[in-house]
């Protein structure tokens, strides 16, 4: 392991260390996986709870996976049942939807956990690069919640580089986000369409392609695949089938995303681009 991976890890531990009693808000993904890991390394079990928002929008898979995973860790679980669907200013779908999503799911934390007990996420250095297409950091300022990733400077490399290091066997999970991201800005979020978007995405990982991506189009299911599956997509034998199945939810059309899957912040980057340059012609 490189020094400097050495020195960042002393450091976050150093920072774990302050809290004396934390509590993560656990999805499930590398970096809260890695920093509820790192948090028990330093604080032992007793003085760490992972908490996870049972939310409509979060695969049954995730869900599934953290309770597993703070099993094996023998860390106290708390799965709390969240309310943003039941928020207006989260379904109509605007560019704040992840801060008012984070908004109700921290008040849910706040009321599950003792006051002894700092609050921690999973939010990496990459994460505070690009603050203005992530508001969920403005709720995480408001509420003061700990982020020892972001603190010490670990990027996601660090994060997988380090999970790897410790064993820590999804090292190399796909990026996850919540089904909401599927929903294009400005189109309303409902159950139903999160429910054909889960469907779809199962149908994906058990054809092989794990972390794939499906975008909500109405009647048109757009897939996203990491870049380098795309060929394997297409050559995929059963394809016709994969299409069926997904046509089945209730999708009519079912098209293929040649770049491969982009995050959310680089479909806003996108759109400003799109923006300022009718802007500038007008």
């Amino acid at each position: 392991m490189e020094n400097i991976l050495k020195d960042k890890i002393n450091n976050l531990e150093k920072a774990i260390r302050k809290t004396e009693n934390i509590a993560i808000a656990f999805s499930g993904g590398i970096d809260s996986t890695f920093l509820l890991f790192m948090s028990k390394k330093v604080l032992g079990n007793k003085n760490v709870i992972a908490i996870t928002g049972n939310s409509f929008a979060i695969p049954e898979r995730e869900l599934n996976f953290c309770k597993e995973r703070a099993k094996e860790l023998e860390i106290q679980h708390i799965v709390v049942r969240t309310s943003e669907f039941l928020e207006e200013s989260y379904i109509r779908n605007d560019r704040m939807r992840c801060y008012f999503c984070k908004i109700s799911l921290f008040k849910m934390i706040m009321s599950y956990i003792p006051k002894t007990y700092g609050v921690a996420v999973g939010t990496n250095a990459d994460d505070a690069l690009m603050v203005n297409d992530r508001p969920d950091i403005l709720a995480e300022k408001e509420f003061e919640i700990l982020s020892p990733l972001r603190e010490t400077s670990f990027y996601k490399s660090d994060i997988r580089q380090a999970s790897k290091f410790f064993g820590i066997d999804i090292w190399d999970k796909p990026q996850t986000t919540c089904l909401a991201t599927r929903i294009p800005f400005g189109n309303i979020i409902t159950q139903d369409k999160i429910k054909m978007i889960a469907g779809a995405e199962d149908i994906l990982a058990e054809n092989g392609f794990k972390g794939a991506k499906v975008r909500h189009y109405g009647e048109l299911a757009k897939i996203e695949v990491h870049r380098e599956h795309v060929a394997l997509l297409f050559n995929l034998g059963s394809i016709d089938k994969l299409v069926k199945e997904i046509k089945s939810i209730g999708f009519r059309y079912v098209a293929i995303d040649l770049e491969g899957y982009r995050t959310e912040g680089s479909y806003l980057k996108a759109e400003d681009a799109k923006q300022n340059s009718c802007r500038t012609q007008c």
